[in-house]
C-alpha cells in the first residue's frame, strides 16, 4: 500500500490522479541539465585531447564555448530580478545560477590561459556531480508530485522522503476555474483553480497535466458526494419516520413485548448517529418500557 492510499480514510478511493505537465520538468530541469553538460564537456575535452599544441588550441575553442554559455545562468539571474524578486526571495531564487556561473567562469579562463593544465579536467567532472544530483533530485520531486480526486476530496501530494499533503473536501467546494494559454491547450497543460469555503479560499495547481479531465473529474465526483448525501439523509429520514412510527402506536396496535428491545436497540442507534437527539431517545424508550 503506498503513501497516498495509507492517508485516505475508509471506503475512500481514488477517481482520477495527475501531476504536472512535462513542460514543468523540462524548465525546472534545464538549467541544471545545461551546468551538467557544459562541466562534463570541459572535463573530457581536458581529459581526452592529446597535450601537443592542436589539444591546446581545442581547449582554447572549449573554454570560450564555455564563456559563451555564462548567457544561461545570467539569463536566470537576470529574468529573476525582472521579476520583481529582492533581498533574501532573490538570493533564493539566483543562488544556484550564480554559483554555476562562477564555475564556469573559472573554468573557461583556466582552459583560454592555461589550456595545458590537465587537472582541471578532473576537477571539472567532479563538479559535474553537484548538477547531476540537482537533475536526479528535480526529475524524483517531479514524479512524488500528484493532484488527486477521490470520491471524498480532492488532494495535492508532494515531497520525496518528506511529505507535504494539501486537500480540499468537496463539500467545501465551491467554484472550478481553468486557465488554458494557446500552447497550454497544444500541449495538453492549464491551471486549476479551486474556491473554497476554507480557510485556504483558493487552490492552485499550475500547469497540470490534462486539466480539462481533472475539472470534469472534479464536477462529477462533486456531483456524487452531493447525492450521496441527499440519498443519506432520505434513508435516515424515512429511518426516523419508521421507529418513531413504531414507538408511536396506539394502544389497540401497540408492537409485541418481544418487539420492543428491538425498537430500543433501532433508536440507540439513530442517536449515536446523530439522527436523534438523546431527549428523544430517553422519552421514546421510557414510552416503550413501559408498555412492557
Amino acid at each position: 500500500m503506498g503513501y497516498i492510499e495509507k492517508a485516505m480514510g475508509d471506503n475512500e478511493h481514488i477517481l482520477y490522479r495527475t501531476h504536472q505537465h512535462f513542460i514543468v520538468l523540462f524548465l525546472r530541469v534545464f538549467a541544471s541539465l545545461f551546468a551538467l553538460l557544459v562541466f562534463l564537456a570541459v572535463g573530457l575535452t581536458v581529459l581526452l585531447s592529446n597535450t601537443g599544441e592542436g589539444g591546446n588550441q581545442v581547449r582554447f575553442v572549449i573554454g570560450v564555448i564555455a564563456l559563451g554559455s555564462l548567457v544561461m545562468p545570467g539569463y536566470l539571474i537576470v529574468s529573476a530580478w525582472l521579476e520583481g524578486l529582492r533581498g533574501e526571495d532573490l538570493l533564493k531564487r539566483i543562488w544556484r545560477a550564480a554559483l554555476a556561473g562562477v564555475a564556469i567562469l573559472a573554468f573557461a579562463l583556466l582552459m583560454m590561459f592555461l589550456p595545458s593544465f590537465r587537472p582541471t579536467g578532473a576537477v571539472a567532472i567532479v563538479v559535474a556531480i553537484v548538477p547531476g544530483v540537482e537533475v536526479v533530485r528535480i526529475v524524483l520531486d517531479w514524479l512524488n508530485e500528484r493532484y488527486i480526486i477521490t470520491n471524498r476530496r480532492v488532494m495535492e501530494v508532494r515531497g520525496i522522503i518528506n511529505k507535504n499533503v494539501r486537500d480540499s473536501a468537496l463539500e467545501k467546494v465551491n467554484d472550478v476555474e481553468l486557465n488554458q494559454s494557446i500552447v497550454g491547450r497544444m500541449l495538453g497543460y492549464g491551471t486549476v483553480q479551486i474556491i473554497t469555503g476554507s480557510d485556504i479560499g483558493v487552490n492552485e495547481f499550475h500547469r497540470i497535466s490534462n486539466p480539462v479531465r481533472f475539472k470534469r473529474e472534479m464536477l462529477n465526483a462533486k456531483e456524487d458526494y452531493h447525492q450521496a448525501g441527499l440519498d443519506a439523509g432520505d434513508e435516515a429520514s424515512s429511518r426516523v419516520a419508521s421507529a418513531t412510527s413504531k414507538a408511536a402506536k396506539p394502544a389497540d396496535t401497540e408492537p409485541a413485548k418481544g418487539e420492543i428491545p428491538d425498537l430500543i436497540a433501532e433508536l440507540d442507534q439513530l442517536r449515536q448517529q446523530g439522527i436523534i437527539t438523546e431527549e428523544e431517545f430517553q422519552a421514546k424508550k421510557t414510552d416503550l418500557l413501559a408498555r412492557l
